[in-house]
């Protein structure tokens, strides 16, 4: 069940090897390895420049310890200015022009997937629950957004054990509220009450008027951006709302985790990588790196899940694209779309050939894990090594 898998000859069928769009050929002798960031990241309500920083960061370590096969790295960040138009045309040049490897995190929003899968170009850990990543079989898919909604969920409710619950939610983002009401029915939370918020709400008070008018035992949820988010708890804080907070780090910044540390609220985080520097060596190696190449601070959300998984994508990317003789956008996707065990300590080990899964809209979902965690000490603990899964109803430790 959950399980269904994608022939490799299948896949490379999805290449276009002539036409419109080509990928870089085996015969490329160019001195760099390029890969796509396309996002946008000015000019829109959604705009967001932390995951293309912090994917710059990883670039500027693997490009130190001598790039990729003596090779050095490029990442070319594309703005679209939260235009479609743009993510088309962005894409086409990347393919066409930069001969790219690679896309690299963001999502296939937009026209980009179609781009990708006619000239056989992996995205490689895209974030979201857009249609258009889980639907293609070269979305190498690390962490979904709306996975992260039940992870957290469940951890609450198996956690607080509570009678009621509340989620809030942008309103109309039925996989995060679809989720989120999944995971709390499978940690036995049947009373869940959704709170749905306009995206262009600034003023949060109303909305935690609203909470409270469901005396629920436990509240939390998601809104984007990170900024948004820390308003809403302020808001409650302000109100005096003192039940146990139910979160994912999904979209987190740090006046978020110091706001609820020193609140003193009781509160779980679903995370979905292994955040502690102690106990798992990746992490250690993304906050040494932030500390080398941002130690003026431009990152201001190190913990927001897109952020680290922008991060994380180049970061692997690297160690993946050495394992190859020649790298280039045909064998990283054959090498990439074959892999049943990919492994990195921060995350549960990921079949990428299980193109189905169990998450409610998203029908291509390979990583059904998170660690348990929650804040204190103005920090993020994780509470375990051992994940646990929401959708596959396992103990949390």
């Amino acid at each position: 069940m959950f399980r269904i898998k994608l022939p490799v000859a299948a896949v490379a069928s999805l290449a276009v090897t002539a036409g419109l769009l080509t990928a870089c050929s085996s015969e490329d002798t160019s001195d760099t390895i390029n890969v796509g960031f396309v996002a946008p990241l000015s000019s829109s309500p959604s705009a967001f420049q932390d995951p293309a920083l912090a994917a710059k960061v990883a670039e500027k370590a693997v490009n130190d310890q001598g790039g990729i096969n003596g090779k050095k790295l490029n990442v070319i960040v594309y703005d679209t200015k939260g235009q479609p138009a743009n993510v088309v045309a962005g894409a086409r040049k990347l393919v066409n022009e930069d001969n790219v490897v690679a896309f690299i995190g963001g999502n296939s929003n937009d026209g980009l997937a179609e781009i990708g899968k006619r000239a056989g170009v992996v995205n490689w850990f895209p974030m979201g629950c857009a249609a258009a990543d889980v639907a293609n079989e070269l979305s190498m898919i690390a962490a979904l957004n709306c996975a992260g909604a039940g992870q957290g969920t469940y951890l609450g409710g198996t956690r607080f054990k509570p009678r009621k619950a509340v989620y809030v939610a942008f309103a109309g983002n039925t996989p995060y509220i679809e989720n989120a009401k999944l995971g709390y029915r499978n940690a036995g939370v049947d009373d869940v009450a959704v709170v749905e918020v306009p995206p262009e709400t600034t003023d949060f008070a109303p909305i935690i008027a609203q909470v409270k008018a469901q005396n629920p035992d436990v509240w939390g949820g998601m809104i984007y951006t990170p900024e948004k988010l820390t308003s809403l708890i302020r808001a409650a804080i302000d109100q005096n709302l003192r039940i146990p907070l139910v979160l994912s780090n999904n979209v987190m910044e740090d006046a978020t985790i110091e706001l609820v540390s020193q609140s003193g609220i009781p509160n779980s985080v679903a995370l979905e990588k292994g955040e502690d520097a102690e106990q798992f060596p990746t992490w250690k190696q993304y906050e040494e790196q932030l500390a080398k190449y941002d130690p003026e601070g431009e990152i201001k959300t190190p913990h927001d899940g897109s952020v680290t998984t922008d991060w994380l994508a180049v970061w692997t990317f690297a160690q993946e694209a050495r394992k190859l003789d020649v790298v280039n956008a045909d064998t990283f996707r054959e090498h990439t779309t074959g892999l049943t065990d990919f492994q990195t300590d921060v995350l549960h080990p990921i079949d990428f050939t299980i193109t189905d899964g169990p998450v409610l809209t998203a029908p291509r979902q390979a990583n059904l894990w998170a660690f348990p965690g929650h804040i204190a000490g103005g920090k993020i603990v994780v509470d375990s090594k051992e994940p646990y899964s929401a959708f596959l109803k396992t103990p949390v430790s």
